[in-house]
Parts: structure tokens; sequence; C-alpha cells
């Protein structure tokens, strides 16, 4: 199963020669896409389609056929054979269309306000993306495999300081979500295509994972096709203007203890009260400005501290002292 094939099955517009929607067609796609291989290649047994999508093996050849007319589905040439029939290997053309369904319906304002350069090709409804999206669709992070986008280079690295905090915040609500190599690049990607610096991307996760209710109830997604989905623009709405919710530019301490403090309490937490703190690395030991300050630490973050064997007191001239 690839998730870049099933997310870009859920993008795609299936329209029939008259212009029409066909669901039937939709329907088909993503089900395929479920048991694509990395490179988009596919075979569907008929029947196991049917039983899938509830409905006849008539039926699903007729989006079969409909899908080969929109070349949403391209024959290679080879078969497969399988409980005594032969069925065509399919081509989905991840490298057309849209990448995502964010992307999807970006470009469709983008063409609602009159951008040329964003135009439905052949009267499919199928927009091709411009180089920018199809040559960036990164690796999701739990598949291990390579997707397209070959070309960014492996050298080309991201502020480590920002993309290490990034990371580190996932990990405390989600560590099987992160793969750093995919999160680079998909970091990478997002600077480049938004426009954003490393501190607003940074302050976005920090927010996302502070708030997002989803990590919560567990179902947190991978970080990389967080960031390809363009899931932070919401957290970017949400930030200060003048950036207060990024961590490492105003705690001198360890960056994990600012992960920690934005994952408990959200980014706010990190300017607000370890932004007047000191640390004590002899003794892993935040020291809080004042009483108040280590109170709503100790508090609002003092379980995601202690997990990282970091506690919390009032601190003086850089010697910790109990508050």
């Amino acid at each position: 199963m690839s998730d870049v094939a099933v997310t870009w099955a859920k993008a795609q517009e299936c329209r029939d020669k008259s212009g029409n929607r066909d669901r039937n067609a939709k329907d088909v796609l993503k089900t395929m896409a479920a048991w694509a291989d990395a490179n988009g290649e596919v075979w569907a047994a008929v029947p196991v389609l049917a039983l899938e999508c509830e409905v006849s093996e008539r039926t699903i050849q007729r989006g079969l056929r409909a899908l080969k007319d929109m070349k949403l589905l391209i024959e290679t040439g080879e078969r497969k054979v399988y409980l005594g029939r032969v069925y065509p290997i399919y081509r989905m053309p991840l490298d057309q269309g849209h990448a995502s369904t964010v992307r999807r319906l970006k470009a469709e304002r983008q063409a609602a306000w009159g951008d040329t350069d964003v135009t439905p090709a052949g009267g499919l409804g199928v927009t091709r993306m411009s180089p920018q999206d199809d040559t960036r669709v990164t690796p999701r992070g739990d598949t291990g495999v390579t997707q397209i986008g070959k070309e960014i280079t492996q050298g080309l690295k991201p502020s480590s300081r920002a993309c290490a905090a990034a990371r580190e915040a996932w990990a405390t609500k989600a560590p099987e979500r992160v793969a750093p190599r995919p999160v680079e690049r998909a970091w990478l990607t997002a600077i480049e295509r938004d426009g954003l610096s490393h501190d607003q991307l940074l302050g976005a996760v920090l927010a996302a994972v502070g708030r997002d209710p989803d990590f919560a109830r567990g179902k947190a997604m991978n970080l990389d096709r967080w960031l390809d989905e363009g899931r932070y623009e919401p957290w970017l709405s949400a930030l200060p203007a003048h950036g207060a919710a990024v961590a490492p530019p105003v705690w001198a301490g360890p960056a994990n203890v600012a992960v920690a403090v934005a994952g408990a309490m959200g980014p706010a937490a990190v300017s607000s009260y370890l932004g007047t703190a000191g640390w004590d690395d002899v003794n892993k030991t935040v020291l809080a400005a004042h009483a108040f300050a280590q109170a709503r630490l100790a508090e609002g973050a003092g379980r995601a501290l202690k997990a990282i064997g970091v506690s919390v007191s009032v601190g003086s001239n850089g010697s910790a002292r109990n508050g």
C-alpha cells in the first residue's frame, strides 16, 4: 500500500467526456490506490473490487474503462494471473494531477482568481501540477518508500535547530510518526513552497502539538505528511505576530526542555516562563525567575519535564534552590 497513491487518488477529479462527475470511477480509483505500490502500479481482481465497493462486477468494469479514458489508469502491458483469470497491471500517473487535496484546493482557488498558469488539461478536469508540485512529493514516514521528487539534493538541509526541535516536539506525542530524513525533505519543501521562515514553521508545529486534539486521540499524522499537505497553515494564523511562540530564540537551555513545555502548555508558555528562566546543567533543573513561574511550570508541564529527567525550581544567580 502506498500512502502517496491514496492521497493522490483522493485529490483527482473524475469526469466523463460530457464533463459530468463519475462517482463510480472515483470510488474504483480510490479503492485501487489502496493496493498500489510505491510507483503507482496496481492490478486489481474485479471480484475483489466489486466486494470492496459493494457494487457489481460490471459496474467495476465500467469504472475501469472510464478511468482509462480519463488517463488516470494507464495499462503497462503486463498481466497478472489470479485464480485462473488474467488481469492487466495498471500504472497511476502520480506525477500528474494534484498531489493532494490541499494542493488541489489551492490550485482551484488560484484558478478562480484568474491564475492562467493553472489550467485544466484535456477537458478532463485534471489539473497538471506545477513543476514545484510534481518534483517535491516527499516519502511518507511510515512506508519507507522513496517517491517522486528524487532531484531534491540530499545535501540541502534546513535549519538543523528548528527542524530538530520540530521532530522532538512531534515525538513527545507520536514518536512513531517521525522519520528524520523524510521530515527534513518535507520541511525544506514547505519552506521553499510557501516562503516561510524556519521559526514560523517551527512555531506552527509547536502550536499543533500543544493544541491539536488529534494527538490526544492517538490519531497524529506522520510529520512529513503533515508538512507535505500544508496542514501547518491553520496553525500559522494562530501564532502571535511577533513570533513569541517560537521556542529556541527565547530559551538558552536544552531544546528538548522547550519542546516539552510547548507540547504540554502551548508555545506561548515557552516565552512566558522559560524566556526568563535559567538552567542548571549539573542538576538538570529549570531555574524559574519567581515562585509563580515555578508553580505554573510544575503544574502545566511537570509530567512532561519529569519524563525527560528535568525538575523545576526557583533559581538565582545560576544556582538552584527550592521554591
